[in-house]
């Protein structure tokens, strides 16, 4: 006798994008196999609300079950709930239908949820503020800013004013005024910038001074994220302001223990707290206790932080930063200023200095805790604190263009804790150039080795569709630089082992590295902060706040996170296989992370969705590619495990990946095609084209998908790449909010390193989908370029 089951009736949420075995049992396994069909029916429709995996469940010889699996398809349709009705059909081998011979499923409607779009509404907007200008003088702090006059027909006033109180609710003093026309276009011209000064004699020893600039109404709070122009300064005990790093004298003790080592997770994770409300989950760290206990710290690698500024003083910092090779790119003209001291004048926080510490903060010296390579070399370049002005010279010569004034050519790796969204756009060719120089010329032809911040903008939006909640509001290749192979593109994961909750997810990542949450409920990162209680990264409340017990002289912080805090710890993980073995090229390393990453967040379900009935998956489980290298947007090719890294570095030949090569383009000229994209459907259009003629031999190291797309609402599109190997690769998600308003994807280059190891021949498929109503467009061309090896 055959029986179906479930034999109760079941009920599933739509929203959980459910799959549910219908099985097949038989009373006695003395058969020779069974042919069970199945007949489906109900108010839910087959092949728009859901799949089956067989309309027959074949049942092997003397077997006692076999299951076929109903995939109920997630929409955002109000439907109503609706059920599926399965029953026994014709069964070949003898057997007869049981009592149980139909199964019910009923479906829960999950809520509808339209696509919200910006309006695409001109409207005018008031006066904007923006810095341009900031110096110390023997007598005074100068500034200067520029006002945009507004589009709303309306003057305004600009206020300059200075307080001891960072929140400006007392001592409040007005350094000027001045009053700002509306904007006539008929005739405005360039108005002068506005300058203001500020007399040290009115400034006391050993005080924290700010200045803020706005038009209109003063703005709500303080701190710098409530004011268009906010700058902050601190004096010295002569009443100068302090231009440089003075050091603070503390004691340090050779030999002795770093007494925040136990509480920093991310160099070896117990399950403790960090200072913060909850705690990790033991083993969620870089993996790397034997490279601790083993003495592998990175001597010898030069590091180039290239951020807001560096303290070459701090006291954890001092031991390894290399004298005069940093460079001061801001305020070299400020008085008592030095050229190789990047100090940042501004109290609130240095993010260079916090970066640096997370990578290379002494270690055994009795204070605060230590880096991911404490052996490592510093210098560091303050271009990040530049007030408004364009700083793409400063920051080619900061990247290895430059071998005096400042030396970046003799860094073996740099951090890129920094970055920029915008739609559809391409990275500079200068920025090319220098990158492709990089990683041929520097450190004797082996290769400078560039790490950059994958970004933080997974839950940066207010989310136009439910879908931002699994693929996040902007692509880690919303910046153009990151869409180039010569990156070692890093998201960051937290204390419990998955991906931090801001991280931007993509298929540029190559790996992820520890960097926490906030610091407060959730674990971040510990690491040096300014010197002194008075200066640092704002702290307003928990155990690690500036002179408790935890800190008393102020000098850390415990809540450093986002991916420019994953950045540093990528750079030390990088800087510890050079020690190990200096001959290895930038490609080796890159190989050696790839290969030896941990599959973190294993359980991590695709995101898949039906639009029209038609399902898209947005967000790809982990997947094996058809060289055996797993890969996930969320995570690269995982966490960075250091002694499994240190392992294949010691044994890993150099040069042995073979000549790195960059093919032409393949695929049709632009405006060659014209493919309409349907409307709100899941299916899309597809196109494919066969790549032909690279060496058998060829393992792909990155591939560049360049696409045109014309359409009226570009963050409607999702678009995936398929290799000839079946590995396919999101590369631009739907909803992705840096495209709202925008007129679709302008030959948008999107790197992807899904298909890493594979052979590029073969036939290539790209889709595009639209899925949301109410904005239509065209497929107009497609090619791809590929990146190679020939890989042992």
């Amino acid at each position: 006798m055959v029986s179906l089951g479930p034999s109760a009736p079941v009920t599933v949420e739509e929203a959980g994008n459910p799959k549910v075995r219908i099985s097949v049992g038989v009373s006695s396994t003395a058969h020779d196999g069974l042919t069970v069909a199945l007949e489906f029916s109900g108010s839910a429709t087959r092949d728009h609300d859901y799949t089956v995996s067989a309309d027959a469940i074949v049942v092997p010889r003397h077997a006692p079950a076999a299951f076929a699996v109903i995939d109920v398809f997630r929409d955002f349709e109000a439907e109503g709930d609706e059920t599926i009705e399965v029953s026994l059909g014709t069964i070949e081998g003898g057997a007869q239908a049981g009592a149980v011979s139909r199964a019910t499923l009923t479906i829960l409607d999950g809520p509808a949820a339209p696509a919200e779009k910006v309006p695409n509404v001109e409207e005018g907007f008031g006066a904007v503020v923006a810095p341009l200008s900031y110096a110390v003088t023997e007598t005074s702090v100068d500034f200067a800013v520029y006002v945009f006059p507004g589009y709303d027909g309306m003057a305004s006033r600009l206020v300059a004013e200075w307080s001891r109180d960072k929140d400006f609710a007392t001592d409040v003093n007005l350094l000027g005024a001045v009053d700002i026309p509306a904007f006539d276009p008929d005739t405005m011209v360039f108005l002068e910038p506005n300058e203001f000064s500020l007399p040290l004699d009115r400034l006391a020893p050993n005080g924290s001074y700010y200045i803020r600039a706005y038009t209109g109404e003063p703005p709500d709070g303080g701190g710098e994220e409530e004011h268009p122009v906010f700058f902050s300064f601190a004096t010295n005990a002569r009443g100068q302001v302090v231009t440089r790093c003075e050091p603070p004298g503390r004691a340090q003790v050779p030999g002795e223990p770093d007494p925040l080592f136990a509480e920093q997770w991310h160099l070896r994770n117990t399950g403790q707290s960090a200072f913060a409300m909850n705690t990790g989950v033991p083993g969620g760290d870089l993996r790397m206790d034997a490279a601790i206990a083993g003495g592998r710290n990175g001597a010898g690698v030069k590091l180039a932080v290239v951020d807001t500024g560096l303290e070459i003083c701090h006291p954890d910092l001092a031991a390894n930063i290399e004298e005069g090779k940093s460079f001061n790119f801001v305020f070299e003209e400020s008085a008592g200023s030095s050229l190789t001291d990047p100090f940042n004048h501004g109290i609130l926080g240095d993010h260079g200095t916090s970066v640096a510490g997370v990578a290379a903060a002494v270690a055994n010296n009795g204070l605060g805790g230590r880096g991911v390579a404490p052996g490592i070399r510093l210098r560091g370049f303050n271009l990040g604190a530049g007030l408004g002005l364009d700083f793409e010279p400063e920051l080619l010569r900061s990247l290895g263009a430059s071998s005096s004034n400042p030396d970046s050519a003799g860094a073996h790796i740099f951090t890129m804790s920094f970055g920029s969204q915008e739609p559809s756009q391409n990275s500079e060719e200068d920025f090319v150039r220098l990158m492709k120089m990089g990683v041929t010329e520097l450190r004797s032809g082996l290769g400078a080795l560039y790490v950059k911040a994958a970004g933080n903008e997974f839950n940066f939006c207010l989310p136009a569709h439910p879908l931002n909640a699994d693929v996040g509001c902007e692509s880690s290749n919303s910046d153009p630089d990151q869409n180039l192979p010569y990156l070692v593109n890093v998201g960051a994961f937290n204390a419990a082992d998955v991906k931090s909750s801001y991280s931007s997810e993509g298929p540029n990542l190559w790996v992820v590295a520890p960097a926490g949450e906030d610091g407060f409920e959730n674990p971040a990162i510990i690491t040096p902060d300014q010197v002194g209680v008075a200066a640092g990264f704002p702290v307003e409340e928990g155990a690690f706040a500036p002179g408790l017990a935890a800190n008393p002289d102020g000098d850390y912080m415990a809540a450093f996170g986002g991916t420019s805090s994953a950045v540093p710890a990528a750079a030390g993980a990088i800087a510890i296989l050079l020690s190990v073995n200096p001959d290895l090229g930038w490609r080796d390393v890159k190989h050696i992370l790839a290969a030896s990453a941990r599959r973190i967040d294993p359980g991590r379900e695709e995101v898949r969705a039906a639009f029209n009935g038609r399902p898209y998956v947005s967000r790809h489980a982990w997947q094996t590619n058809a060289a055996g290298y797993g890969y996930h947007n969320w995570y690269g090719f995982g966490a960075i495990a250091v002694d499994s890294a240190v392992a294949l570095a010691a044994g890993h030949a150099p040069g042995s990946l073979g000549e790195f090569v960059e093919s032409e383009w393949f695929g049709a000229d632009a405006g060659a095609l014209s493919l309409s994209i349907p409307d709100a459907d899941g299916a899309g259009v597809a196109d494919t084209l066969t790549v032909a003629g690279l060496p058998d031999s060829a393992n792909i190291e990155g591939v560049v998908l360049e696409i045109t797309v014309d359409h009226t609402y570009g963050a409607d599109l999702g678009v995936t790449i398929t290799s000839p190997g079946g590995m396919q690769s999101v590369v631009n998600p739907p909803f992705n909010v840096i495209l709202d308003e925008f007129p679709g994807l302008r030959g948008w280059q999107l790197l992807s390193n899904a298909f890493y190891g594979e052979n590029p021949n073969g036939e290539w498929k790209v889709q595009v989908v639209d899925l949301a109503p109410g904005d239509t467009g065209f497929l107009r061309s497609w090619r791809l370029r590929f990146y190679y090896g020939d890989h042992p």
